[in-house]
């Protein structure tokens, strides 16, 4: 469930070798509109999960890459976290971001900021 500056996610475990979880990501934007402040809270199979991160303006669009990354250090597979059903919120929250730090189609990308 999609809310601006705010996403939901859940899956229910369904067999032991299922990945179940429930996350909140959230985020806001940091001053001058320099850049995004993530935050990736909640389970997966039970264990809870508590991490942050922060992208500059020009790479915030990239989110879902890093929230995969967190993801995947906790046992999520990607297919199961940016399931298609789910894709109009990730859409959402990513016009969202672009909305509050006012980004242009064709904006460029520091290259240092490329890992």
């Amino acid at each position: 469930m999609f809310e601006p500056g705010h996403l939901h996610i859940s899956r229910i475990r369904l067999l032991p070798s299922d990945t179940g979880f429930s996350l909140d990501i959230r985020y806001s934007i940091e001053d001058q509109r320099k850049g995004v402040d993530f935050t990736v809270d909640g389970t997966v199979n039970d264990n809870e999960i508590h991490e942050r991160f922060s992208l500059p303006r020009d790479t915030a669009f990239n989110f879902a890459s890093n929230v995969d990354h967190i993801l995947r250090r906790h046992g999520v597979l990607t297919p199961e976290f940016m399931s298609l059903t789910a894709h109009h919120e990730y859409d959402a929250m990513f016009e969202d971001i672009r909305g509050r730090l006012h980004a242009w189609n064709g904006e460029p990308i520091d290259p240092s900021h490329l890992k």
